[in-house]
């Protein structure tokens, strides 16, 4: 076998590259994330778009329970029968 110098290998230099460090022989991935501008600009208009759809939702719910329980209430508030 031959004798290999791993002197400049990634495993034995201070640090790997931006965001790489190195910590026991490992290399551990302390990038941030590599999203542009745009793909962020298109998750937060999604977000918000769910947001809406459940702030409706949230608010059909609560009319069509409201007209229900005045429906009910007309239902069974009548005048009172004597026997």
């Amino acid at each position: 076998m031959k004798n290999v110098n791993l002197a400049n290998s990634i495993y034995q230099q201070k640090g790997g590259g931006m965001g790489l460090d190195v910590n026991d022989g490992m290399l551990i991935n302390n990038r941030p994330d590599s999203t542009t501008g745009i793909q962020k600009a298109c998750e937060i208009k999604k977000a918000l778009k769910v947001a809406q759809k459940v702030e409706v939702m949230s608010k059909a719910m609560t009319i069509s329970k409201m007209e229900c329980d005045d429906h009910m209430d007309g239902m069974y508030s009548g005048p009172s029968v004597r026997y």
